[in-house]
């Protein structure tokens, strides 16, 4: 892999962090959006590209973790429905997780350099 990718993926993967600050000091005319969801947009994006910046290239990763970061993020979400997790359930997180991931997947996509298999180094 190239190491602009991984450059690239180890600031994507900080987005959560960024999310997870603005949510809690944000006072402006969207906190009402930002208290209730840029978290739940900016972590699934994040834990994304976290994924695969500490795992190895294979076929069909990026629709792996794709996969695999909506279904972590909406489990706990299901268990905080449930009492099972402290927290407070709203459904529309979901919604929020699938945006977080689909921007992820789609980032992924467009500006990720994918390696050339006709090109030898």
């Amino acid at each position: 892999m190239k190491i602009v990718n991984k450059l690239l993926e180890g600031l994507y993967s900080t987005a959560m962090i960024g999310g997870k600050l603005v949510s809690e000091h944000y006072n402006g005319n969207t906190e009402w959006f930002t208290k209730a969801y840029l978290n739940d947009i900016t972590l699934p994006f994040g834990l994304y590209f976290l994924g695969k910046l500490l795992t190895t290239e294979s076929k069909h990763r990026e629709l792996f973790f794709a996969s695999y970061t909506f279904l972590c993020c909406s489990a706990f979400e299901t268990l905080q429905g449930l009492g099972l997790y402290k927290g407070t359930f709203d459904p529309r997180d979901f919604i929020a997780y699938a945006a977080g991931t689909s921007l992820a997947f789609a980032l992924d996509k467009l500006t990720l350099r994918k390696d050339d298999p006709n090109f030898e180094n």
